[in-house]
């Protein structure tokens, strides 16, 4: 597996992963405001300077999977990840990990990073079981107010 840089014509086939809002909400938060999204709403994402969104690609140069590298402060010692999916006829085989494992080196390795965090929803159980499994610890938790349901949210730091 490779990660290179997002282009807007991964857009339409990493969309297609999510079959509904409920699954869309767990990937995006709050952060669209409309759903389903097309693929000029998941570029203006990533417009801002301090965003970096890769695809991830099997052996093949198949799209397995999408992450994005944030700086949230200016420091640019920590790294927040987000975006975070894979395929969903892929799921469970091990390609989030190994996608997870290629964005913490990277995140470490080219962009300088001391800190990486992240959120994980608490009814997203196989994410944050993931998350864990590449060392993510959680250090805290937050709510969210998401198409007017309360959600919590565990926040997660390696």
């Amino acid at each position: 597996m490779i990660l290179r840089p997002f282009t807007i014509s991964d857009a339409p086939i990493i969309l297609s992963w999510i079959k509904d809002k409920t699954a869309f909400r767990k990937w995006s938060a709050d952060r669209y405001s409309v759903y389903p999204p097309k693929p000029e709403d998941m570029q203006a994402q990533y417009a801002a300077e301090n965003v970096f969104p890769f695809t991830a690609l099997d052996d093949e140069g198949k799209v397995v999977g999408h992450i994005m590298l944030r700086y949230p402060d200016p420091s640019k010692t920590v790294i927040r990840l987000g975006f975070v999916i894979v395929d969903d006829q892929l799921r469970g085989k091990g390609y989030g990990k190994q996608m997870l494992q290629l964005a913490i080196q990277k995140a470490k390795h080219e962009f300088g990073a001391q800190k990486l965090t992240l959120g994980v929803f608490d009814n997203n159980p196989p994410a944050f079981h993931c998350y864990e499994s590449v060392g993510f610890k959680v250090t805290g938790t937050d709510s969210y107010l998401i198409d007017g349901e309360e959600w919590t949210e565990k926040e997660m730091e390696l």
